[in-house]
Protein backbone atom coordinates (compact mmCIF):
# COMPACT_ATOMS: atom_id res chain seq x y z
CA UNK A 1 0.00 0.00 0.00
CA UNK A 2 2.65 2.40 0.86
CA UNK A 3 4.70 1.64 -2.55
CA UNK A 4 0.89 2.63 -4.53
CA UNK A 5 1.04 5.61 -2.45
CA UNK A 6 4.35 6.82 -3.44
CA UNK A 7 3.77 5.85 -7.02
CA UNK A 8 0.31 7.78 -6.66
CA UNK A 9 2.56 10.78 -5.45
CA UNK A 10 5.12 10.75 -7.69
CA UNK A 11 2.52 10.75 -10.22
CA UNK A 12 0.78 14.39 -9.33
CA UNK A 13 3.75 15.73 -8.78
CA UNK A 14 4.94 15.01 -12.19
CA UNK A 15 1.61 15.73 -13.93
CA UNK A 16 1.77 18.74 -11.91
CA UNK A 17 5.31 20.01 -13.38
CA UNK A 18 3.97 19.02 -16.69
CA UNK A 19 1.12 21.43 -16.31
CA UNK A 20 3.51 23.81 -15.11
CA UNK A 21 5.81 23.74 -17.65
CA UNK A 22 3.00 23.83 -20.53
CA UNK A 23 1.52 26.98 -18.80
CA UNK A 24 5.19 28.27 -19.05
CA UNK A 25 5.17 27.48 -22.39
CA UNK A 26 2.20 29.47 -23.39
CA UNK A 27 3.01 32.86 -21.57
CA UNK A 28 6.50 32.43 -23.61
CA UNK A 29 4.31 31.68 -26.84
CA UNK A 30 2.08 34.72 -25.86
CA UNK A 31 4.85 37.09 -25.19
CA UNK A 32 6.26 35.72 -28.86
CA UNK A 33 3.57 36.73 -29.97
CA UNK A 34 3.27 40.54 -29.18
CA UNK A 35 7.20 40.97 -29.92
CA UNK A 36 6.21 39.54 -33.56
CA UNK A 37 3.47 41.79 -33.71
CA UNK A 38 5.98 45.31 -32.69
CA UNK A 39 8.37 43.79 -35.33
CA UNK A 40 10.73 42.60 -32.35
CA UNK A 41 11.85 39.55 -34.98
CA UNK A 42 14.69 38.30 -32.98
CA UNK A 43 13.00 38.70 -29.77
CA UNK A 44 10.19 37.03 -30.91
CA UNK A 45 12.23 34.07 -31.92
CA UNK A 46 14.07 33.78 -28.51
CA UNK A 47 10.60 33.60 -26.81
CA UNK A 48 9.41 31.31 -28.86
CA UNK A 49 11.80 29.08 -28.57
CA UNK A 50 11.53 29.05 -25.00
CA UNK A 51 8.02 28.04 -25.53
CA UNK A 52 9.15 25.00 -27.61
CA UNK A 53 11.77 24.12 -25.00
CA UNK A 54 9.18 24.09 -21.78
CA UNK A 55 6.56 22.08 -24.17
CA UNK A 56 8.60 20.39 -27.30
CA UNK A 57 4.93 18.98 -28.94
CA UNK A 58 3.66 22.85 -28.67
CA UNK A 59 2.62 22.76 -32.60
CA UNK A 60 1.61 26.65 -33.14
CA UNK A 61 5.22 27.82 -31.45
CA UNK A 62 7.13 25.62 -34.63
CA UNK A 63 5.00 27.22 -36.76
CA UNK A 64 4.92 30.87 -35.38
CA UNK A 65 8.42 30.63 -35.12
CA UNK A 66 8.51 29.40 -38.71
CA UNK A 67 6.81 32.52 -39.60
CA UNK A 68 9.04 34.99 -37.80
CA UNK A 69 12.21 32.80 -38.92
CA UNK A 70 11.17 33.68 -42.50
CA UNK A 71 10.58 37.74 -41.89
CA UNK A 72 14.44 37.26 -41.08
CA UNK A 73 14.87 35.15 -44.03
CA UNK A 74 16.50 32.63 -41.96
CA UNK A 75 13.98 29.67 -44.86
CA UNK A 76 15.86 26.80 -44.33
CA UNK A 77 14.87 27.09 -40.47
CA UNK A 78 11.38 28.17 -41.50
CA UNK A 79 10.98 25.24 -43.18
CA UNK A 80 12.26 23.19 -40.65
CA UNK A 81 9.55 24.72 -38.43
CA UNK A 82 6.68 24.09 -40.58
CA UNK A 83 7.63 20.69 -41.32
CA UNK A 84 7.80 20.10 -37.90
CA UNK A 85 4.48 22.05 -36.60
CA UNK A 86 3.13 19.80 -39.27
CA UNK A 87 4.52 16.78 -37.93
CA UNK A 88 1.96 17.04 -34.59
CA UNK A 89 -1.00 18.33 -36.83
CA UNK A 90 -1.14 17.64 -40.08
CA UNK A 91 -4.20 19.26 -41.79
CA UNK A 92 -3.31 22.60 -40.70
CA UNK A 93 -4.68 24.53 -43.47
CA UNK A 94 -2.28 27.91 -43.31
CA UNK A 95 1.12 25.87 -42.26
CA UNK A 96 0.54 24.15 -45.13
CA UNK A 97 0.02 27.27 -47.32
CA UNK A 98 2.96 28.89 -45.92
CA UNK A 99 5.25 25.51 -46.46
CA UNK A 100 4.19 25.14 -50.02
CA UNK A 101 5.02 28.89 -50.47
CA UNK A 102 8.03 28.55 -49.00
CA UNK A 103 9.08 25.36 -50.59
CA UNK A 104 8.60 27.40 -54.27
CA UNK A 105 10.10 30.01 -53.06
CA UNK A 106 13.28 27.77 -52.25
CA UNK A 107 12.84 25.74 -56.12
CA UNK A 108 11.19 22.76 -54.33
CA UNK A 109 8.40 22.29 -57.03
CA UNK A 110 7.37 18.88 -56.76
CA UNK A 111 7.60 19.79 -52.62
CA UNK A 112 5.39 22.36 -53.23
CA UNK A 113 2.89 20.78 -55.11
CA UNK A 114 2.67 17.92 -52.51
CA UNK A 115 1.23 20.91 -50.65
CA UNK A 116 -1.04 22.64 -52.38
CA UNK A 117 -2.58 19.89 -54.07
CA UNK A 118 -3.55 18.59 -50.42
CA UNK A 119 -4.72 22.23 -49.77
CA UNK A 120 -7.01 21.62 -52.58
CA UNK A 121 -8.74 18.94 -50.72
CA UNK A 122 -8.85 20.75 -47.47
CA UNK A 123 -11.87 23.58 -46.00
CA UNK A 124 -9.99 26.77 -45.77
CA UNK A 125 -11.62 27.23 -42.77
CA UNK A 126 -11.82 30.83 -40.62
CA UNK A 127 -8.74 32.44 -39.82
CA UNK A 128 -7.11 36.04 -38.80
CA UNK A 129 -3.63 34.93 -40.35
CA UNK A 130 -1.83 37.48 -42.54
CA UNK A 131 -0.32 36.10 -45.42
CA UNK A 132 3.06 38.26 -47.02
CA UNK A 133 2.83 37.09 -50.27
CA UNK A 134 5.69 37.40 -52.43
CA UNK A 135 5.49 38.10 -55.95
CA UNK A 136 6.75 35.14 -58.31
CA UNK A 137 8.72 37.10 -60.42
CA UNK A 138 10.69 39.89 -57.91
CA UNK A 139 11.74 40.10 -54.44
CA UNK A 140 9.67 41.82 -52.06
CA UNK A 141 6.11 41.79 -50.49
CA UNK A 142 3.42 42.47 -52.95
CA UNK A 143 -0.21 42.32 -51.48
CA UNK A 144 -1.42 40.86 -48.38
CA UNK A 145 -3.55 37.76 -48.13
CA UNK A 146 -6.07 36.07 -45.72
CA UNK A 147 -7.77 32.87 -46.06
CA UNK A 148 -11.27 34.50 -46.01
CA UNK A 149 -10.32 36.22 -49.30
CA UNK A 150 -8.44 34.94 -52.40
CA UNK A 151 -6.70 32.13 -50.99
CA UNK A 152 -7.95 29.45 -52.84
CA UNK A 153 -7.31 31.14 -56.21
CA UNK A 154 -3.76 31.56 -54.81
CA UNK A 155 -3.02 28.01 -54.46
CA UNK A 156 -4.42 27.26 -58.23
CA UNK A 157 -2.08 29.96 -58.99
CA UNK A 158 0.96 28.54 -57.53
CA UNK A 159 -0.11 25.04 -58.83
CA UNK A 160 0.15 27.03 -62.57
CA UNK A 161 3.51 28.22 -61.55
CA UNK A 162 4.76 25.00 -60.63
CA UNK A 163 3.27 23.06 -63.30
CA UNK A 164 4.70 25.89 -65.97
CA UNK A 165 8.40 25.24 -64.49
CA UNK A 166 7.63 21.22 -64.74
CA UNK A 167 6.91 22.03 -68.42
CA UNK A 168 3.15 20.61 -67.73
CA UNK A 169 1.76 22.94 -69.77
CA UNK A 170 -1.97 21.98 -70.59
CA UNK A 171 -2.08 21.30 -66.52
CA UNK A 172 -0.67 24.90 -65.84
CA UNK A 173 -2.97 26.61 -68.06
CA UNK A 174 -6.00 24.62 -66.07
CA UNK A 175 -4.59 25.90 -62.72
CA UNK A 176 -4.57 29.59 -63.76
CA UNK A 177 -8.06 29.54 -65.42
CA UNK A 178 -9.22 27.87 -62.04
CA UNK A 179 -7.43 31.25 -60.33
CA UNK A 180 -8.43 33.82 -62.82
CA UNK A 181 -12.16 32.01 -62.38
CA UNK A 182 -12.27 32.45 -58.70
CA UNK A 183 -10.65 36.19 -58.65
CA UNK A 184 -10.75 37.89 -61.67
CA UNK A 185 -9.48 40.87 -60.77
CA UNK A 186 -6.04 39.71 -59.83
CA UNK A 187 -3.94 40.98 -62.22
CA UNK A 188 -0.84 38.54 -61.16
CA UNK A 189 -2.86 35.48 -62.51
CA UNK A 190 -3.38 36.74 -65.84
CA UNK A 191 0.37 38.03 -66.19
CA UNK A 192 0.99 34.26 -64.80
CA UNK A 193 -0.58 32.81 -67.26
CA UNK A 194 0.55 34.99 -70.04
CA UNK A 195 4.32 34.10 -68.89
CA UNK A 196 2.86 30.44 -69.15
CA UNK A 197 1.48 31.00 -72.42
CA UNK A 198 4.89 32.42 -73.69
CA UNK A 199 7.19 29.50 -71.91
CA UNK A 200 4.59 27.38 -74.01
CA UNK A 201 4.31 28.72 -76.86
CA UNK A 202 1.04 29.32 -76.53
CA UNK A 203 -0.98 32.02 -78.74
CA UNK A 204 -2.75 34.87 -76.07
CA UNK A 205 -0.11 36.23 -73.93
CA UNK A 206 -0.36 39.73 -75.28
CA UNK A 207 -3.67 39.71 -74.53
CA UNK A 208 -3.37 38.60 -70.82
CA UNK A 209 -0.55 41.10 -70.51
CA UNK A 210 -3.14 44.00 -71.62
CA UNK A 211 -5.86 42.81 -69.10
CA UNK A 212 -3.63 43.05 -66.65
CA UNK A 213 -2.62 46.84 -66.83
CA UNK A 214 -6.56 47.45 -67.01
CA UNK A 215 -7.17 45.98 -63.70
CA UNK A 216 -3.71 47.16 -62.59
CA UNK A 217 -1.82 50.42 -64.65
CA UNK A 218 1.27 50.55 -63.01
CA UNK A 219 1.62 46.41 -62.75
CA UNK A 220 5.87 46.34 -63.71
CA UNK A 221 6.05 42.24 -65.26
CA UNK A 222 2.98 43.61 -67.68
CA UNK A 223 4.94 46.90 -68.83
CA UNK A 224 7.92 45.03 -68.72
CA UNK A 225 6.76 42.06 -71.26
CA UNK A 226 4.91 44.83 -73.15
CA UNK A 227 8.18 46.30 -73.41
CA UNK A 228 9.70 43.21 -75.06
CA UNK A 229 7.07 42.68 -77.63
CA UNK A 230 7.74 46.73 -79.03
CA UNK A 231 11.75 45.67 -78.77
CA UNK A 232 10.53 42.78 -81.19
CA UNK A 233 8.49 45.37 -82.99
CA UNK A 234 12.12 46.75 -83.82
CA UNK A 235 10.10 49.63 -81.46
CA UNK A 236 13.45 50.54 -79.44
CA UNK A 237 12.58 54.40 -77.55
CA UNK A 238 9.18 52.82 -77.12
CA UNK A 239 10.16 49.81 -75.72
CA UNK A 240 12.67 52.01 -73.01
CA UNK A 241 10.39 54.16 -71.93
CA UNK A 242 7.69 51.07 -71.26
CA UNK A 243 10.87 49.72 -68.92
CA UNK A 244 11.53 53.23 -67.46
CA UNK A 245 8.03 52.89 -66.15
CA UNK A 246 8.37 49.65 -65.12
CA UNK A 247 11.53 50.26 -62.85
CA UNK A 248 9.47 53.20 -61.41
CA UNK A 249 6.71 50.62 -60.34
CA UNK A 250 8.73 48.35 -58.67
CA UNK A 251 12.57 49.47 -58.36
CA UNK A 252 13.38 45.68 -57.17
CA UNK A 253 12.51 43.98 -60.35
CA UNK A 254 16.40 43.03 -61.68
CA UNK A 255 15.41 42.39 -65.62
CA UNK A 256 13.88 45.89 -66.88
CA UNK A 257 17.55 47.15 -65.46
CA UNK A 258 19.00 45.04 -67.79
CA UNK A 259 16.78 45.33 -70.68
CA UNK A 260 17.23 49.27 -70.53
CA UNK A 261 20.39 49.08 -70.14
CA UNK A 262 20.80 46.80 -73.34
CA UNK A 263 19.06 49.26 -75.44
CA UNK A 264 21.15 52.12 -74.31
CA UNK A 265 23.99 50.17 -75.27
CA UNK A 266 22.27 49.86 -78.94
CA UNK A 267 21.87 53.90 -79.17
CA UNK A 268 25.35 54.43 -77.35
CA UNK A 269 24.60 55.75 -74.17
CA UNK A 270 27.03 54.20 -72.34
CA UNK A 271 26.47 56.20 -69.02
CA UNK A 272 22.80 55.66 -69.13
CA UNK A 273 23.71 51.44 -69.50
CA UNK A 274 26.19 51.99 -66.42
CA UNK A 275 23.80 53.24 -64.31
CA UNK A 276 21.50 50.44 -64.50
CA UNK A 277 24.44 47.56 -64.54
CA UNK A 278 25.29 49.57 -61.44
CA UNK A 279 21.32 48.96 -59.56
CA UNK A 280 21.22 45.60 -61.18
CA UNK A 281 24.64 44.82 -59.11
CA UNK A 282 22.85 46.09 -56.07
CA UNK A 283 19.98 43.39 -56.49
CA UNK A 284 21.98 40.63 -58.00
CA UNK A 285 25.82 40.98 -57.00
CA UNK A 286 25.87 37.06 -57.53
CA UNK A 287 25.79 37.15 -61.55
CA UNK A 288 28.70 37.15 -63.49
CA UNK A 289 26.84 38.14 -66.84
CA UNK A 290 25.79 41.40 -65.01
CA UNK A 291 29.59 42.15 -63.96
CA UNK A 292 30.72 41.87 -67.19
CA UNK A 293 28.28 43.75 -69.17
CA UNK A 294 29.38 46.57 -66.68
CA UNK A 295 32.94 46.48 -67.57
CA UNK A 296 32.06 46.44 -70.91
CA UNK A 297 29.72 49.94 -70.62
CA UNK A 298 32.83 50.92 -68.14
CA UNK A 299 35.53 50.20 -71.47
CA UNK A 300 33.66 52.49 -73.55
CA UNK A 301 33.56 55.12 -71.05
CA UNK A 302 37.55 54.55 -70.95
CA UNK A 303 37.17 53.48 -67.80
CA UNK A 304 39.56 50.48 -68.04
CA UNK A 305 40.60 50.35 -64.81
CA UNK A 306 37.12 49.73 -63.40
CA UNK A 307 36.82 47.78 -66.36
CA UNK A 308 39.61 45.19 -65.30
CA UNK A 309 37.77 44.71 -61.62
CA UNK A 310 34.60 43.86 -63.42
CA UNK A 311 35.84 41.32 -65.30
CA UNK A 312 37.54 40.00 -62.29
CA UNK A 313 34.68 39.61 -60.43
CA UNK A 314 33.07 37.51 -63.11
CA UNK A 315 36.05 35.42 -62.80
CA UNK A 316 35.55 34.82 -59.43
CA UNK A 317 32.34 34.15 -59.81
CA UNK A 318 32.58 31.80 -62.23
CA UNK A 319 36.16 30.96 -62.95
CA UNK A 320 35.24 29.30 -66.56
CA UNK A 321 33.78 32.68 -67.89
CA UNK A 322 35.44 32.38 -71.04
CA UNK A 323 34.26 35.84 -71.86
CA UNK A 324 35.42 37.81 -69.28
CA UNK A 325 38.91 36.34 -69.41
CA UNK A 326 38.83 36.99 -72.97
CA UNK A 327 38.31 40.86 -71.52
CA UNK A 328 39.65 40.84 -69.47
CA UNK A 329 42.97 40.18 -71.59
CA UNK A 330 41.94 42.66 -73.83
CA UNK A 331 42.17 45.31 -71.20
CA UNK A 332 45.76 44.16 -70.49
CA UNK A 333 46.69 44.59 -74.02
CA UNK A 334 45.41 47.68 -74.50
CA UNK A 335 47.76 48.75 -71.82
CA UNK A 336 50.97 46.97 -73.65
CA UNK A 337 50.60 44.31 -70.76
CA UNK A 338 51.43 41.49 -73.57
CA UNK A 339 52.59 38.54 -71.32
CA UNK A 340 49.71 38.89 -68.79
CA UNK A 341 47.05 39.19 -71.76
CA UNK A 342 48.58 35.99 -72.77
CA UNK A 343 47.93 34.40 -69.75
CA UNK A 344 44.49 35.29 -69.70
CA UNK A 345 43.69 34.22 -73.43
CA UNK A 346 45.30 31.17 -72.32
CA UNK A 347 43.15 30.46 -69.25
CA UNK A 348 39.97 31.12 -71.88
CA UNK A 349 41.41 28.30 -74.33
CA UNK A 350 41.88 26.08 -71.32
CA UNK A 351 38.46 26.52 -70.57
CA UNK A 352 36.96 26.50 -74.20
CA UNK A 353 39.63 24.80 -76.27
CA UNK A 354 38.08 25.66 -79.43
CA UNK A 355 37.26 29.65 -78.46
CA UNK A 356 38.67 31.38 -81.61
CA UNK A 357 38.66 34.64 -80.81
CA UNK A 358 40.68 34.15 -77.78
CA UNK A 359 43.58 32.05 -80.30
CA UNK A 360 42.98 35.38 -82.45
CA UNK A 361 43.76 37.68 -79.75
CA UNK A 362 46.69 36.14 -78.19
CA UNK A 363 48.52 35.74 -81.28
CA UNK A 364 48.19 39.55 -81.40
CA UNK A 365 49.75 39.85 -78.00
CA UNK A 366 52.31 37.23 -79.73
CA UNK A 367 53.57 39.28 -82.07
CA UNK A 368 53.25 42.51 -80.40
CA UNK A 369 55.90 40.38 -78.15
CA UNK A 370 58.09 39.44 -81.78
CA UNK A 371 57.14 35.63 -81.23
CA UNK A 372 56.19 35.11 -84.61
CA UNK A 373 56.16 31.25 -84.77
CA UNK A 374 53.45 31.25 -81.73
CA UNK A 375 51.89 33.85 -83.34
CA UNK A 376 50.98 32.40 -86.49
CA UNK A 377 50.50 29.30 -84.90
CA UNK A 378 47.41 31.02 -83.12
CA UNK A 379 46.54 32.53 -86.36
CA UNK A 380 46.24 28.98 -87.81
CA UNK A 381 44.15 27.70 -84.93
CA UNK A 382 41.75 30.85 -84.74
CA UNK A 383 41.18 29.58 -88.52
CA UNK A 384 40.89 26.11 -87.59
CA UNK A 385 38.22 27.69 -85.30
CA UNK A 386 36.21 28.76 -87.95
CA UNK A 387 37.37 32.32 -86.59
CA UNK A 388 37.19 34.60 -89.70
CA UNK A 389 40.77 35.52 -90.42
CA UNK A 390 41.82 37.87 -92.57
CA UNK A 391 44.58 36.89 -95.35
CA UNK A 392 46.61 40.02 -95.42
CA UNK A 393 47.18 39.50 -91.17
CA UNK A 394 48.18 36.07 -92.17
CA UNK A 395 50.42 36.71 -94.45
CA UNK A 396 51.97 38.83 -91.74
CA UNK A 397 52.38 36.99 -88.95
CA UNK A 398 53.34 33.78 -90.94
CA UNK A 399 55.89 35.41 -93.44
CA UNK A 400 58.89 32.74 -93.65
CA UNK A 401 61.42 32.58 -90.84
CA UNK A 402 65.10 34.20 -92.17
Amino acid sequence: MRIVILLISLFISLAGLAQVRKQRAEEFYNQGILAMASGNFEEARSLLTRSISEDPGFAEAYSTRAAVNERLNDFNSALRDYTISLEFMPDQYEVLLSRGALRYQLNQPLLAREDFIKLLKLPAGETNTIYYRQSAHSPGTDQILTAQGAIQSQVYNYLGLIETQLKNCPLAMQYFDSAIRLNISEADYFINRAMAKQACAIAGADEDFQKALTLDPDHPIAKHNLASLSARKGEFNTAEQQLTEAIEADPLMLDPYLERAYYRLLRKDYAGALADYNQAIKLDRANPEIWLNRGMAKEKLHDLAGAYRDYTEAIELDEGFVKAWVNRGNILATQKKYTEAIEDYSAAITYQPGYGVAYYNRAIAYYRLNKMEEACDDLKKAEKSNYRVDQKVKEGFCRPIK
